[in-house]
């Protein structure tokens, strides 16, 4: 059963998509991407990539793999290099890995592995943050500025653009807490923080008196933080080295501070120079519930479905919302329980009782009265529980519903791209609409 779970900001536990990838002769694989990112049962898997290569690339595939089974998917090209292929849907707690491999006669280059779970629970990582750098210990430090405990599992960092490290499941930062990573240059036997854990080794050095970009990003590779030290100038009279770290003070910004490596940081007095950027706002507020993100997105009468879309950035409970058909005389065609969620940026779908046999997966929630035609004029209208109309969609003239006319199937009528205008298109039940379509005969 398609299960509607409370996430937050889009994301499930897995390894980092849009990881910089390594560099082979002739081949580039970057902006390794998947969407949906909250993977939901029965949703189909987007997974794309730019692949740049000196010569033709003669094959692109998606390699993934489940309960130790390892499947290949050929992917399609696009404009501009990118390549995508499709991974089927999955049902709820399936763990599926998989990397992008391209071939161009001369070498072969794969993307690092990334993962999702089906149906897990996303986690907000906006309250996250680079606390504090130090190139003399050669440590970085994450502050977890929220309320609650994370497991960092597939949250990454880069310097200078190249990936140095990447979080595993033992890996969790408390509350109000810090996870304090030590350069490999110091880890090892004899050095100054040897036997530190793997799991908190970040591998490349780090430099007091050089250039440094910085970045810590979601485990989908959305970029939580930034720190991009562009300007030093060893001959500048204004060039100060950093006598100890580069250190964010109470008020976000940063300065040059006293090493306190796991520990609450010590407010500078001298700015740092030459930083682009570098300040993070204050823990999001949580955002007021904003019904107006709510859409139908796409409605099919070939398969009998009907799609709602949430374009906000918070979950959205669609208890007691309702939806009426043609002229609201017969009373409700669905109505929503208690347990109807949608999750952000995510879509809820609905078939018809007519076809109720054909999805033995789905709970009774999940399924609306009466039928959906592809060849007549329709209303379909989404109401809130107070009786608010939310959205509709017509087809057809104002009091003739139910009149035959041209025949769409098995195209829907979809907004494109997602929460778009109305078009005719290819339908994607449970999945991103295309992001053109035809003009909707109305005859």
């Amino acid at each position: 059963m398609k299960k509607i779970m409370f996430v937050a900001l889009a994301l499930l536990m897995g390894l980092a998509s849009c990881v910089k990838d390594k560099q082979y002769p002739g081949i580039t694989i970057s902006n390794v991407t998947y969407n949906p990112t909250a993977v939901q049962e029965n949703d189909e898997v987007t997974v794309m990539a730019t692949i740049t290569s000196f010569q033709k690339i003669l094959e692109a595939k998606v390699v993934y793999t489940i309960d130790g089974e390892s499947l290949a998917l050929a992917m399609t090209e696009g404009t501009d290099n990118l390549y995508k292929a499709v991974i089927p849907a999955f049902a709820d707690g399936t763990k599926v890995s998989f990397y992008v491999e391209a071939d161009n006669n001369e070498v072969t280059a794969a993307s690092p592995v990334m993962e999702y779970t089906v149906g897990a629970v996303a986690v907000d990582y906006r309250v996250l943050r680079l606390n504090e750098l130090n190139g003399n210990d050669k440590f970085i430090e994450i502050y977890n500025a929220g309320a609650d405990a994370i497991n960092l599992n597939g949250v990454y960092i880069e310097k200078d653009g190249a990936q140095n490290w990447l979080a595993d499941n033992t890996v969790k930062i408390d509350a109000g807490g810090y996870v304090l990573l030590y350069s490999e240059d110091v880890t090892i036997e004899g050095a100054a923080q040897a036997g530190y854990p793997e799991s908190l080794t970040f591998h490349s050095g780090l430099s007091a008196k050089k250039n440094v970009r910085i970045q810590l990003f979601t485990p989908a590779g959305v970029s939580i933080d930034d720190f991009n030290l562009t300007n030093i100038e060893a001959n500048n009279p204004a060039y100060i080295p950093a006598p100890a770290s580069y250190s964010r003070n109470a008020d976000g910004k940063w300065y040059y501070g006293d090493a306190t490596p796991g520990a609450v940081n010590v407010d500078g007095t001298v700015a740092l120079l030459g930083l682009e950027g570098g300040v993070t706002p204050e823990p999001p507020t949580p955002e007021e519930p904003d019904y107006t993100n709510l859409v139908l997105n796409e409605l099919n009468g070939d398969t009998k479905f009907i799609e709602i879309y949430n374009k906000g950035n918070i979950d959205l409970s669609l208890e007691g919302m309702y939806i009426m058909k043609d002229d609201y005389v017969e009373g409700a065609k669905w109505t929503a329980d208690a347990s109807m969620v949608i999750p952000a940026h995510s879509y809820v779908l609905l078939y018809s009782n007519n076809v109720q046999a054909d999805h033995p997966e789905l709970g009774p929630e999940y399924f609306f009265d009466g039928g959906l035609s592809a060849k007549k004029t329709v209303r379909i209208t989404l109401f809130m529980s107070d009786g608010t109309e939310r959205d509709t969609f017509t087809r057809g003239s104002t009091g003739e519903w139910g009149q035959t006319i041209s025949d769409v199937a098995p195209q829907s009528y979809a907004r494109t791209p997602d929460g778009g205008d109305w078009k005719l298109a290819e339908a994607t039940p449970g999945a991103a609409n295309p992001a053109t379509g035809d003009d909707i005969p109305q005859e």
